[in-house]
């Protein structure tokens, strides 16, 4: 994000108005607002009795809590994701190695019905 790709919004938030430099479209914006509005509504209660600086900040290290658990789902899902492209290119290269012209007897056996014949047919040795 460059400077020059910021633009002037302005935003209320808990009744308090703010000029900020954003690159985010409106809609994100507002869905931040609101997010934020209701985190609000939540943690900011004239019932407690903790000051409300402190009721802040309470706030704050749930939606970090929220942030981090985010992160780990992101971390694990890419380490996910490679184990599958490797299992994926382990597999492509297992079949481009071991692929042979079927013989007669496999293509007879691969057009018959039973889909376990077939595969019994292929993969039995000639």
């Amino acid at each position: 994000m460059s400077t020059s790709d910021l633009q002037p919004s302005k935003i209320i938030i808990g009744g308090e108005r703010f000029q900020i430099q954003t690159d985010l479209s409106a809609e994100e914006l507002q869905e931040i607002i609101t997010y934020i509005e209701m985190k609000m509504q939540e943690h900011l209660t004239p019932s407690l009795r903790a000051e409300p600086r402190k009721q802040l900040i309470l706030m704050a290290m749930e939606i970090a809590a929220d942030l981090f658990q985010t992160r780990k789902q992101v971390a694990e899902l890419e380490r996910t994701q490679e184990r599958i492209a490797q299992t994926a290119d382990h597999l492509a290269d297992m079949l481009s190695s071991d692929v042979e012209a079927p013989t007669d007897a496999q293509a007879r056996a691969s057009s018959s019905k039973d889909p376990l014949e077939a595969a019994q047919a292929f993969l039995s040795p000639q």
